[in-house]
């Protein structure tokens, strides 16, 4: 992967200063060379801040307390990146990063403005190094160590901090925790080449087809379970088809063939027997339906010839009443007519006895009183006849409405009647109807695992895919290309170490990728692990041999997933002693021999990016200054930090609270 770094940026909490950037040559070997706490201990931790890692292990005090956020201009293959990431204070972490893209980027002058997160900045990273999306763990395992690589995971063949550089019992980067210990372990094949993105396709690809194997396989178990009763389920069938009129003679014998075959002729004939004629159905249908509505107008018809007549019998009774009324006051009024006549004589009042003489005008009003009631019981008298007549038409109507509805009533009957004979035969039917699809389904599902593309196919194509893939993934090819790498690998750290500071130079050394060492066999063919042997100065330069030959591989590779970027943080400790690392270095003081020690140190790191060619870049925080290593080929001085000059410059801390 190509990632070289340009620039190690910080900028200030304070107003006023510019940000501090240290500046980095792409494809050589950068030193920064500088006494004790200034700051060359924290730029390891700065640099995995920015590439999101997921705590800050910056050291706190003044670097964390003077600095707002910390930055890294990178090479990539898309163009340069910048990758800011704020201090976080008080918290562990924050996940606040900035992030500009360009050909060539201008580092901004103010703080940084967060627009974009660290999970976001993690997915660019694993796109840049062009990892596969799969996990190393498609048996699905549960293993939380076997997810899918990770750019983060590979840094751990970048970075060799103080702690690790010269230390016996971890040889890679944070590996001294059983987390990340097991990703490298898992990541170990993968970025060797021997675990590809296709094998691992191809592994997922298994595991999916295995479990659906099974799946079939169950399924066929449970075919031949079944099976045992398949014999008697046909007999019963047979006899159930004999019951719907389906099935008539005798069947030869009682084989299952012969009982399929016999069932299978019942379903392709499909006869489930007419039982009623449709087209005679759909006429009955409609006839019942105008013979509803015709129920429905001469009911409407009867009500209102019943209200006609129910009016008729009142007006009648009415009419009564009243001729009635008017007969009985003619009859109290009558009595004045005769009253009149006896008038002009001399008679008296038969009543009273008195004279009639003065009572002409009463009797008078009385007569015609009487005379307006005897016209009115006239005209009262024509009514009676004409109701009688309507009285009469009326319930005529109504017998024949009668008659009517009856006649309409009797045909429904009928129809409903028939009807239900229908249903009957529709049931009986249907019946028939649910056996053949019963029937037809069953045969059809058992003769699946025998059929062209059936289950017994299924499983031979998922058995023949699955020994592809068998023969694809070849366990023994891929432990061959496995023990290769590793071969090539140990071959090239040999060599590396024999040029350095071991002390066994002609010790075959092998890189153990389970036990994640340093392996080294002696003269007698007994191999000791690292934390085996004695001596900083050996453990110190088979760690340097084993990263230089693990990225001398990784660079033959067509395209691998670790960045081509090497930083070792004070690689030459084991030969400053304490009193010397805590004050200002002389290099003279060293024995001569532990400076050409510490000098084929810089002269193989040198060697490797220059065989490289640009490809490779290595950066060194060492307290060891040019006297030691000046004039090695592809070696150059990034920045001295003696004196007054720090990582974090003064100024920034020794403002007056």
């Amino acid at each position: 992967m190509q990632l070289q770094i340009l620039e190690v940026i910080l900028w200030p909490k304070s107003a006023g200063f510019e940000p501090r950037r240290v500046s980095f040559a792409p494809g050589v070997v950068n030193v920064i060379s500088g006494a004790s706490k200034r700051g060359k201990s924290s730029v390891i931790p700065i640099i995995d801040y920015c590439l999101g890692s997921r705590l800050c292990s910056i050291p706190a005090g003044k670097i964390r307390e003077s600095c707002a956020w910390f930055g890294v201009r990178v090479r990539t293959a898309e163009g340069e990146k910048l990758l800011a990431r704020r201090e976080p204070g008080n918290q562990q972490s924050t996940d606040e990063m900035m992030l500009l893209e360009d050909t060539v980027i201008d580092v901004p002058f103010e703080q940084p403005k967060k627009n974009i997160t660290r999970p976001a900045v993690k997915r660019l990273l694993d796109r840049l190094a062009g990892l596969s999306n799969l996990g190393f763990d498609a048996e699905e395992t549960g293993n939380g160590f076997q997810g899918r690589p990770s750019f983060r995971d590979t840094l751990a063949f970048c970075f060799q901090p103080q702690n690790i550089v010269a230390n016996p019992d971890v040889l890679f980067f944070r590996a001294d925790t059983v987390e990340h210990r097991e990703k490298v372990r898992t990541i170990f094949p993968y970025v060797l080449g021997a675990t590809t993105g296709e094998r691992l396709a191809l592994k997922w690809e298994l595991e999916n087809l295995q479990r659906e194997l099974r799946r079939k396989q169950r399924e066929h178990a449970a075919y031949a379970k079944v099976s045992l009763t398949w014999l008697a389920n046909l007999q019963v069938w047979v006899t159930e088809a004999r019951e719907l009129g389906l099935l008539t003679g005798e069947i030869p014998d009682g084989t299952e063939q012969t009982l399929i075959a016999a069932l299978e002729g019942i379903v392709s004939t499909g006869e489930v027997g007419d039982g009623f004629s449709f087209t005679g159905s759909q006429a009955s249908a409609s006839e019942f339906a105008a013979l509803q509505n015709e129920e429905s107008a001469i009911t409407r018809e009867l009500a209102v010839a019943r209200h006609r007549m129910n009016q008729i019998t009142a007006v009648r009774n009415t009419v009564t009443d009243y001729k009635g009324s008017l007969t009985d006051q003619a009859n109290r009024l009558g009595i004045s007519r005769w009253l009149r006549t006896l008038r002009n004589d001399d008679t008296r009042c038969p009543v009273c006895n008195g004279s009639m003489e003065s009572s002409h005008n009463e009797l008078d009003q009385l007569c015609d009183a009487l005379s307006v009631i005897e016209d009115e019981t006239y005209t009262a008298s024509k009514a009676p006849p004409v109701l009688d007549r309507d009285l009469v038409d009326v319930t005529e109507k109504l017998r024949l409405l009668d008659d009517q509805l009856k006649a309409v009533r009797v045909r429904k009957r009928a129809i409903e009647e028939r009807s239900k004979n229908i249903r009957e035969r529709e049931l009986a039917t249907a019946r028939v109807a649910r056996f053949l699809g019963r029937v037809e389904e069953a045969l059809k599902l058992f003769s699946a695992r025998t059929e062209p593309n059936g289950l017994d196919d299924e499983i031979d194509k998922l058995n023949t895919r699955i020994s592809q893939i068998y023969d694809a993934l070849s366990e023994t090819e891929y432990a061959r290309q496995l023990h290769t790498a590793v071969g090539r690998v140990s071959t090239n750290l040999t060599k590396i170490a024999a040029q350095l500071d071991v002390e066994r130079k002609d010790a075959p050394a092998r890189l153990d990728i389970k036990e994640l060492t340093v392996g080294v066999t002696d003269y007698a063919g007994r191999e000791d692990f690292l934390w085996q042997l004695g001596s900083g100065a050996n453990w110190l330069s088979y760690h340097v041999a084993a990263i230089l030959a693990l990225h001398a591989f990784f660079l033959r590779q067509m395209n691998s997933p670790v960045p081509a970027l090497v930083i070792f943080d004070q690689p030459s400790q084991v030969y400053f002693p304490r009193r010397l690392a805590r004050r200002e270095i002389d290099e003279h003081e060293l024995l001569d021999e532990d400076v050409q020690s510490i000098r084929g140190f810089f002269d193989a790191m040198g060697k490797l990016t220059a065989h490289c060619k640009g490809k490779l870049q290595i950066i060194v925080l060492d307290h060891a200054g040019p006297d030691v290593w000046d004039n090695l080929d592809s070696v150059e001085l990034a920045e001295e930090w003696r004196g007054e000059d720090y990582l974090v410059p003064p100024a920034w801390f020794e403002l007056p609270g």
